[in-house]
């Protein structure tokens, strides 16, 4: 169908480039309630998105409009032809400076691993339901869970020369944990993104959220504290490192918002714990790799920061053609280096170490970032309390040469990163 697209656009002379990704997918999804299989199910999903590209000039202006749209396999030649002409209609009101899109010359591409998500889901069902509903040794339970093995591939063509295709690897899951012995019932929603079924990893992960469900359920109101030793540890740690991605992106330095510049420092030369940030496409842990962007560049791994100084940034096709700077592409995955000391070290001293936040938030402009927590361990003389319902709130800049970092590392959503960040002399609000 691909070269049915092809035809279709390149005898509409307005336009001028395109981008056809295609997904294909296939998936066996499992319901459990309690410790019982309530539904199991297969999906099939084959579907074309195409950005097409119109270039027009008004006056000494030159332009580059685009607009997407959506195509079925069912779609007759047609309906396919009147998409795509509206497409094209529509792209002639979006007024982009004109840029160039990327020319792709490789005749080979980063080669991903192909996982067996559905194969290994049948296989070894019986292991996961016991990682899921074995006795941890905690008041907390396992209420209901989803899992999705997602297996397929994913093409990119563009009428600049990309042709890549890679595999789609998913083993997603989704995790209701409850405990009803503390003073009122506590419920957890959390899901989970990996690329396989890794066991053990599903154990770590099932095994932590029933002990943050217990925690929560003992939990107490968290009082005023003052020049306190603050962990700053689960999924805020990689929303916390989002933040220099996105200040060394083309479109925040274009837009005079961004603070990066490559070959300075954004850290001072006394930081505590200079920052090192390797962006890598091909991280074999997060569902987003990828061998080439959105637009056909093909991607490789690069420091984006190297102890505290700004390397690259990251690119489109668009910001770096008007900035006139190097165009690497858009590589949403990366590697934070770990620190010199363990999170055992850190802990020696009273802390309060964030489990859960009810919303943390990071702003990607000022630096300001914190919010309320739904769960902390908080740890004075010796003894050990959870706490909730307490806030911090910090900026980047700031603080960002005191603070430190675990020498041990974690899988995430997007990255591999210190599993904790480490503030001292914070402020934590509460009662």
């Amino acid at each position: 169908m691909i070269e049915t697209i092809k035809n279709i656009l390149s005898s509409m002379t307005e336009v001028s480039d395109w981008i056809i990704t295609e997904e294909q997918s296939a998936s066996k999804e499992l319901f459990f309630v309690k410790d019982k299989l309530d539904m199991n199910r297969g999906t099939d999903i084959h579907e074309f998105a195409v950005r097409v590209f119109v270039d027009f000039q008004e006056g000494e202006e030159r332009y580059k409009g685009d607009a997407d749209v959506v195509l079925s396999p069912l779609d007759s030649v047609e309906e396919l032809t009147k998409k795509l002409e509206q497409a094209a209609f529509s792209a002639k009101f979006v007024k982009n400076k004109w840029y160039p899109l990327p020319v792709n010359t490789a005749t080979e591409y980063p080669v991903m691993k192909k996982r067996d998500n559905i194969k290994a889901l049948n296989e070894y069902y019986d292991d996961l339901h016991q990682v899921f509903y074995q006795d941890y040794g905690y008041t907390s339970k396992v209420n209901s869970c989803e899992v999705f093995a997602i297996e397929g591939t994913k093409r990119v063509v563009t009428s600049t020369g990309c042709d890549c295709t890679y595999p789609k690897n998913e083993f997603t899951f989704e995790i209701v944990t409850d405990c009803n012995e503390g003073e009122e019932p506590v419920e957890i929603f959390n899901g989970y993104y990996l690329t396989e079924m890794d066991l053990q990893e599903i154990e770590r992960i099932t095994k932590k959220q029933l002990m943050e469900t217990e925690g929560r359920s003992k939990a107490v109101r968290n009082a005023t504290l003052s020049d306190m030793r603050v962990i700053l540890s689960g999924d805020a740690v990689e929303e916390f490192f989002q933040f220099y991605l996105q200040q060394a992106s083309d479109v925040m330095v274009y837009t005079n918002i961004g603070k990066a510049k490559i070959g300075q420092a954004f850290q001072s030369k006394d930081a505590k714990e200079p920052i090192t940030i390797k962006m890598k496409p091909n991280l074999e842990t997060s569902i987003y790799a990828r061998p080439v962007d959105a637009e056909g560049t093909v991607l490789k791994e690069y420091d984006l920061m190297y102890e505290g100084e700004i390397k690259a940034l990251r690119t489109t096709a668009k910001f770096s053609h008007y900035l006139g700077i190097d165009h690497v592409g858009t590589v949403n995955t990366f590697e934070v280096l770990g620190g010199k000391e363990s999170l055992e070290e850190y802990k020696k001293q009273d802390y309060l170490e964030i489990l859960t936040f009810s919303c943390f938030l990071a702003d990607e402009i000022t630096g300001d970032f914190g919010g309320e927590f739904r769960l902390a361990k908080l740890v004075q003389n010796g003894t050990e309390t959870f706490v909730t319902g307490g806030a911090i709130s910090e900026n980047i800049f700031n603080i960002q040469n005191q603070m430190r970092f675990s020498r041990e590392k974690e899988v995430r959503r997007y990255s591999v990163t210190p599993s904790a960040i480490i503030f001292d002399g914070v402020t934590v609000s509460g009662e």
